[in-house]
C-alpha cells in the first residue's frame, strides 16, 4: 500500500499563488490539504485538517507570516512551518529561525526548489534560502527585548502602552527604546522604524 500523501496548509492571499503551488505540487508526495487567504483562518483549519507542513506567504493582510508563526507557536502549534517571499529579504532567515520556523523559500524560484524544500521539512529538517541577505551585525546585537519594543513602536503603541503590553516599567521601555535607537543610528521613531524595516528587524 502505498504512503498517503503530505499534506500541506497554503496561507497566502493571491488566488494566483495558491494556483501556482497547486500545479507545483501536483505529482509529488504533496497536496494542498486546505487554503487560508489570512492569518485568522489558520489555526481552525490546522485543528480541522491537520497539514502536515505550513506554507505561509511572509506579507499578508493584516500582519506577516513571522508574525502568524510567532502566534501559532506560542498557542502550542509546532506544525513545520515554511515561509515563503516574493523577494530576497535581509535578516529574513534569522527571523524565521527565532519564531521557530523550519525555513524560507523564494515564489520566485522552480517548482523543483519548493518540492525539495517541502521535504526537508516533512523529514524533520530545515530549509533556508541563503538568497536572503544576512543580518547586519548591528542588528544581530539587538535583544529580544528590544525588538519586541521595536515592533509595538512601529505598531503606534506609546511608551506607556508598551509598557503595559510587555509588564514592564516606562522607564525601561524609554531605556530599550534609546538603545535600540543608538544600535541603528536613527533618533527619531519614524526613522527608527524604517531602519528596521529595511534590516527585517520586524519581520
Amino acid at each position: 500500500m502505498s504512503e498517503l500523501p503530505h499534506r500541506v496548509l497554503v496561507v497566502d492571499d493571491d488566488a494566483i499563488v495558491r494556483q501556482w503551488i497547486s500545479l507545483a505540487l501536483s505529482g509529488s508526495e504533496f497536496v494542498v490539504g486546505a487554503e487560508a487567504s489570512s492569518g485568522d483562518e489558520v489555526e481552525a483549519l490546522i485543528e480541522r485538517r491537520r497539514p502536515d507542513v505550513l506554507l505561509v506567504d511572509y506579507r499578508l493582510d493584516r500582519s506577516t507570516g513571522t508574525e502568524l508563526i510567532r502566534r501559532l507557536r506560542l498557542n502550542g502549534i509546532d506544525t513545520p512551518a515554511l515561509l515563503m517571499t516574493a523577494n530576497e529579504e535581509r535578516g529574513l532567515n534569522e527571523t524565521t529561525r527565532e519564531v521557530a520556523g523550519q525555513g524560507t523559500v523564494l515564489k520566485t524560484g522552480s517548482g523543483d526548489e519548493l518540492l525539495l524544500a517541502l521535504r526537508r521539512l516533512a523529514a524533520g529538517t530545515t530549509s533556508f534560502d541563503l538568497r536572503h541577505p544576512q543580518r547586519d551585525t548591528d542588528v544581530a546585537s539587538l535583544s529580544p527585548r528590544e525588538r519586541q519594543v521595536l515592533r509595538l513602536v512601529a505598531s503606534g503603541a506609546t511608551n506607556a502602552q508598551a509598557a503595559e503590553q510587555l509588564g514592564i516599567g516606562s522607564e525601561s521601555v524609554k531605556t530599550l527604546v534609546a538603545r535600540a535607537f543608538a544600535k541603528l543610528g536613527t533618533s527619531r521613531r519614524a526613522e527608527a522604524v524604517s531602519q528596521a524595516h529595511r534590516l527585517g528587524l520586524l519581520s
